[in-house]
């Protein structure tokens, strides 16, 4: 079993240890460096929220909102494939049949 190494990141100003199973320590910060720009964005989208907690919550739920929009268009982008697998498929089918050769 190998241990992960530990990385220290810095998001909103703050430096954090962090150790995340399954990802290098280059891959680490540059998820904290989208994580720390997101949190910027947030903050000079809603200047007049002092409370860090809060814009916190804002980056996280905002974070949140951008993975669910991608798990919705991998989602629609398997179903498209899919359906073109299944034409593919039945086209071939139909051809095999056509010059008698049985499909499977």
């Amino acid at each position: 079993m190998s241990m992960n190494e530990k990385v220290e990141v810095e998001i909103a100003r703050r430096r954090l240890l962090v150790e995340i199973e399954g990802l290098t320590p280059f891959e680490i910060n540059g998820v904290a460096r989208s994580v720390n720009e997101k949190y910027e964005e947030i903050q000079a989208a809603y200047p007049k929220v002092a409370d860090t907690s809060k814009l916190a919550i804002y980056t996280a739920l905002y974070l949140a909102v951008e993975l669910y929009k991608l798990q919705q268009a991998e989602k629609l982008n398997r179903n498209v494939v899919e359906n073109g697998l299944d034409g593919v498929a039945k086209v071939l089918q139909q051809s095999l049949a056509a010059v008698g050769a049985e499909a499977p």
